[in-house]
This record gives C-alpha cells, structure tokens and sequence, in this order.
C-alpha cells in the first residue's frame, strides 16, 4: 500500500510531437497508481503543442503544470529544468517520461512496489534491453543475455535512461540535475550512472513502456558529433569519480574515432561523417558543449 505522504510528481519532455504526446498523456491518465502533478515541459515546440493542449482542455486541469521553455536545450538541458520545477512541489519521487513513450496502466505501479529496495526504479522499454555502463572505458552494454531473457523479474544495473525512470528526491539532493552540458546522448546514461552510487538501480520487467516511435535511430553526423563531443565528458566524468581505466578507455575511443571515420561512412555514404568526427573531438576537448548551433 502507498503511504498517503508519498506525493509523485511527473516530469514530461516534450519537443514538436503533439501527437505523440497526447498519447502519452492518455497513458498518465489512465494510471492505476495515483500522480499528484505533472508537470508538462515544451522545449520551445513551435508545432502548436500549446494550443492542442489548451484546445483539449489539458492546461486546466488542476494536476497539470505548463512550462514552456525560453530555448530547446535538448533532454539534458530539458530535464534538467523540469526536475527543478518538480522540486518545488515537494515531491517523493519524481518520475521522468519523454514524449515518445507510453506507459502501461499499471506501469508506476509496478515500479513503486520496488521502493524499498531501490531509489531509482526503470520500467521495462518495449523492443530495449536492459543497460550496463561499463565506467572503465566509458561504453554501455546492452545484450538480451544481461537482460529479463533468463527469467527474472526484476534485473539491477549501474545505469538507466529518462525514459520512465522514476527517482526518489533523496537521491536528486545528492546528485543534483542531469548535466546540461550533454544536451543529448550519454546524458541519461551518466546521471542514471552516478545515481547508482548512491542506490541500486532495479529495472521492473512488468512495468512496461510502449515506445510510439521506431525502435532504432538513425546514424546521423550531427549524433555522431555529439556522441564524440560527449565522450570527452564522459570521460571527464569518470576521472572524477576515479573509475576510468586510462588505457582501456583510451583504446576504445581510439576506436570509435575510427570506425565512424570509415566504415560509418561508407556504410552510411555521409562523407561528412569523418568532419562530424574532428568537430565533434575538437568541441569536446576544447570544452564547447551545449546546444550543438
């Protein structure tokens, strides 16, 4: 049984996908566990999201909170500021949801029977497995061995992603927002990393979130930038914590700088991928992060 003093607060992304974000609204909505706010966050959505939501009578409802950010700083930077306004709800837990996601009815439900054992609960991502950070070389790992294949219902990790992870106040006063400096890509993986020093991440096999949106992205240069921009933080990141392997870690960027110099390239035909690559490691090292304008 929930405490009646366990307030949950919502905290949902959403940038230019009306649709889809309806969608995962009628998905909160239709919880079987009870949400106390949520908090809708526009990352300057220029779709006319607003107006769909006000048209629809969703801004009015006394649960719902609108915040429309002053620029797009991407699910790093977006979350970022949602967390904060959950924050001044006093909330127990926060739960983060992207745009692209809709949960099960009885998804919260199913993580917040785990809160005795973990502070940073996942969902089980439809067509995803389960990640593991490898913080020696900075890479994750994200094989059906290592996941819900063997039977189990509950599995724990050293990481998870802001796509239903929901996380216990106590544990945001220790590690603070996620870092906007990522923008995109490895942004959820460190905080949800660094989050696992201080609880165990469990991620719940029958806590289900639907993804409205094809499984796998493209490899785009502009990704491939900010996956090697990133990388440097990422290992900015685990210097601090000391858990990087220098050589390993090393070897293995050496590799990735490789493989998206050639074989991405020819296999992608963006000959522009290698110039994505030198960007990419010459705004990293030379501490430009942010938005990628």
């Amino acid at each position: 049984m929930a405490k009646k003093n366990e307030k949950i607060v919502v905290v949902l992304l959403t940038h230019n996908r009306k649709e889809l974000l309806q969608q995962g609204l009628e998905g909160l909505f239709n919880q079987t566990h009870p949400i106390d706010k949520i908090i809708i966050v526009d990352s300057l959505s220029t779709d006319g999201t607003y107006e769909t939501l006000y048209d629809k009578g969703i801004i009015d409802q006394k649960n719902i909170r609108y915040e429309r950010l002053n620029e797009n700083k991407g699910p790093s930077g977006g979350f970022a500021e949602g967390i904060n306004f959950a924050l001044e709800e006093n909330p127990d837990w926060i739960w983060i949801l992207d745009d692209d996601i809709k949960p099960h009815k009885d998804c919260l439900k199913s993580l917040y029977e785990y809160k005795d054992i973990s502070q940073c609960i996942a969902p089980l991502r439809e067509g995803k497995t389960v990640p593991f950070f490898n913080p020696a070389i900075g890479v994750s790992t994200h094989r059906k061995s290592l996941s819900f294949d063997k039977g189990k219902d509950i599995v724990f990790s050293n990481t998870c992603c802001f796509e239903g992870m929901l996380i216990h106040k106590d544990v945001v006063s220790k590690i603070g927002t996620p870092d906007e400096r990522f923008f995109q890509v490895y942004s959820d993986t460190i905080y949800g990393f660094v989050a696992s020093l201080y609880t165990n991440i469990v991620h719940v096999k029958k806590a289900v979130m639907h993804r409205l949106l094809p499984e796998k992205k493209p490899i785009t240069n502009r990704r491939v930038y900010l996956l090697m921009r990133n990388h440097v933080l990422v290992r900015q990141y685990l210097t601090d914590y000391g858990v990087i392997h220098p050589l390993f870690f090393n070897t293995v960027f050496l590799l990735m700088i490789i493989y998206y110099s050639t074989v991405m390239t020819i296999k992608s035909r963006s000959w522009g991928m290698p110039y994505s690559v030198i960007k990419g490691l010459i705004h990293g090292y030379g501490g430009k992060f942010g938005s990628p304008k």
